[in-house]
Parts: C-alpha cells; sequence; structure tokens
C-alpha cells in the first residue's frame, strides 16, 4: 500500500501547491462564499482548513464541547451515508486479461497475427502474439495491484471511535461517524475521517498512507499558515492516518469518499 500511494506523493504536492497559489483572497473572502454553491468543492477545503474555528463549528451545526446530539447524529447518517469507502466487486486477473485483448490495438495485432500465419509466416505470428500476450500480462496485472491497494484502504480504519456527542465521551462504530462529530484521539488511534483540530497535545500523525512520507508528522490546532511548506495542513487530521504520539480532538469535516484517501481510493478505481 505504501508503494502504491507513495506514487501519488507528487500529486498531492502539486495539488496543494495550485491551490494555494489560485487562492488570492482573503479568509473572510473564502468564508463568505456559499458552501453549498461550491461546485468543485475547494472553496470547502479552503474554508475547512483556514477559517476561525467558531465560523467552522458553525458552519457545521455543532458543539465544540458537546457535539451533536443522537437525533441529529442520526439524521446526518441518513442524510450522507456510512463514513465508509465504496466497494465495487473486483474482477479476477483471468476477466483483466480477457478485457485487455478487446482493445482496439490488440485486435489488429491478433488480426495481424492470424494474417501472418496465413501466408505461412510463422515467426512473424508468434512474435506478435508473443508481445500481445505480454502486453495484456503486464496490463492485467497493474489493474489487478491497483485493485489491492484500493481494497488495503478500505481496511486502515479501526472498527470503532470516540466521540463526543450531547456532552459525553461514547464508543461508536466508525462507519456511524457524521460531519459534525467532534473526534477524540489518543496514541494508536486511527483517524477516522477528516478532521479539523480543536485541540492537540504533542500531536505527531504517521501520514505515510495518504503522501507516502515516512516520517511522523507534527499537528497543531493553530490556524493553515498560508506560507507553510509541509504537504498537508498542521491543523487537519486525515482519514486512515494514524496517531503516534500525544492527543488531540477535532471536528469531522468530511467522511466516506469525500476524505482525502477517499479521493485517492475514487482515482485508484478509475485507473
Amino acid at each position: 500500500l505504501a508503494t502504491s500511494c507513495g506514487s501519488l506523493l507528487d500529486l498531492h504536492r502539486e495539488s496543494f501547491n495550485s491551490r494555494d497559489a489560485m487562492s488570492s483572497g482573503s479568509l473572510q473572502g473564502t468564508a463568505a462564499a456559499p458552501l453549498g454553491e461550491d461546485p468543485t468543492g475547494e472553496q470547502q477545503v479552503e474554508f475547512f482548513e483556514k477559517a476561525h474555528l467558531d465560523d467552522l463549528i458553525n458552519e457545521l451545526g455543532t458543539d465544540a464541547k458537546d457535539g451533536l446530539t443522537s437525533d441529529e447524529a442520526a439524521r446526518r447518517l441518513e442524510e450522507d451515508g456510512p463514513n465508509e469507502l465504496e466497494k465495487s466487486k473486483r474482477p479476477g486477473f483471468f476477466v483483466l486479461f480477457l478485457l485487455q485483448l478487446t482493445n482496439m490495438i490488440i485486435v489488429l495485432l491478433l488480426i495481424a497475427a492470424a494474417a501472418s500465419f496465413a501466408v505461412q509466416s510463422y515467426l512473424s505470428g508468434v512474435a506478435i502474439l508473443v508481445i500481445v500476450l505480454l502486453n495484456a500480462g503486464i496490463a492485467a496485472a497493474t489493474e489487478n495491484q491497483a485493485g489491492n491497494a484500493l481494497e488495503a484502504l478500505s481496511k486502515m480504519s479501526q472498527p470503532e471511535a470516540v466521540v463526543i456527542r450531547s456532552g459525553s465521551e461514547d464508543v461508536i462504530p466508525s462507519s456511524d461517524i457524521v460531519k459534525g462529530d467532534i473526534v477524540v484521539l489518543g496514541v494508536g488511534d486511527v483517524i477516522p475521517a477528516d478532521i479539523r483540530l480543536i485541540e492537540a497535545h504533542d500531536l505527531k500523525v504517521d501520514e505515510m498512507p495518504l503522501t507516502g512520507e515516512s516520517d511522523d508528522v507534527s499537528k497543531s490546532a493553530k490556524p493553515r499558515v498560508q506560507d507553510s511548506t509541509k504537504l498537508t495542513p498542521e491543523n487537519m487530521g486525515f482519514s486512515g492516518c494514524s496517531v503516534t504520539s500525544g492527543s488531540a480532538n477535532g471536528v469531522v469535516v468530511a467522511t466516506g469518499m469525500n476524505t482525502r484517501v477517499g479521493k485517492i481510493a475514487a482515482l485508484l478505481a478509475s485507473t
């Protein structure tokens, strides 16, 4: 998984740098834009990372101390769906191999091989068939490897998480977490969703599943610095990343396929 996701390191760096370059407005300008009318989601990401914490809490309709009520959490869960990555049925290697043979170029090469055999040019025909089979095999293996990485991504989360609801800490299934939940994190916990940190005490996170970087990343609850050279914002924790030291709590800003790791999963699924 580290190898597959590590190859996306440059893609993430370019994504963060380009987004910062395009963001010429002030924080107030970003927060003023109606999030529900943002077709690309970029304004939402900017708002989650840079907004004043009180504005973010208000936008998410939650409470930084007491969290959501059980009724409101149930309503949001029904509306947004479970906090899970989408799982689609994976074709086997043999099916992937056969699918490669339906490619137009491969079909033309197979016709060329048949023509070579027809004119008794056996050496050329065999050479073309070997090339076709090798190409189909390599392509099928690549797609199968991407599928394995996608399956590994879906298994990174832990089954339960600690959240604050109605003023008390509750242990709930990670799949039941919704936007606006206040998540409590400690050493060894896997962050169950993308969160904006409210409090952080000597917090360090392993972001290798997300960025491919092997060093633990220090996090804080301070607003994001515009000219920061770090690959991910210091005030954000991302789904699938584990806490290696310290403790924290934060408000959930994205769940399921809307998380950063969910977008990686969608990218892998489309390859």
